[in-house]
């Protein structure tokens, strides 16, 4: 669940993005999980749905391990639309919450950017043959 102000917008690194509607001051807390909005989907489940579901869960949702099985989380807003960056302008929370932090200054109309390396499991799968080069 992002906790700023958002838009989404034309990406120059891919497709579509998530853009920031106001100033963020680095150190600035931006998205936490929340259950009541962002969808929690076992692995075994996603082969039962159909493929125009599989398709759409495979571009934006990430995978991550919990007690006992991969479970991909489906965020309820804008956060979907963040786009990978090997300088991202977010990172994650040190303290281990899973949470996102700014990693620096970003100003109002900047894309928001994340490393999918630091959280989802199937990150190389998804960025595999896509352009790579250093935003």
């Amino acid at each position: 669940m992002l906790l700023i102000k958002t838009y989404v917008g034309l990406s120059k690194i891919h497709g579509l993005g998530c853009f920031t509607a106001q100033n963020l001051r680095k150190g600035q807390l931006i998205w936490v999980e929340n259950p009541e909005l962002d969808v929690n989907i076992p692995v075994n489940k996603v082969k039962k749905y159909p493929k125009s579901v599989q398709c759409f869960l495979k571009m934006y949702t990430f995978l991550k391990e919990n007690s006992k099985e991969g479970v991909y989380i489906l965020c309820g807003d804008d956060a979907r639309y963040m786009n990978h960056s090997f300088c991202p302008n977010i990172i994650e929370n040190p303290d281990g919450s899973g949470s996102s932090l700014t990693a620096r200054d970003i100003k109002k109309g900047e894309e928001i950017t994340c490393d999918y390396y630091s959280f989802d499991l199937e990150a190389s799968i998804k960025l595999k043959g896509a352009n790579r080069r250093r935003l």
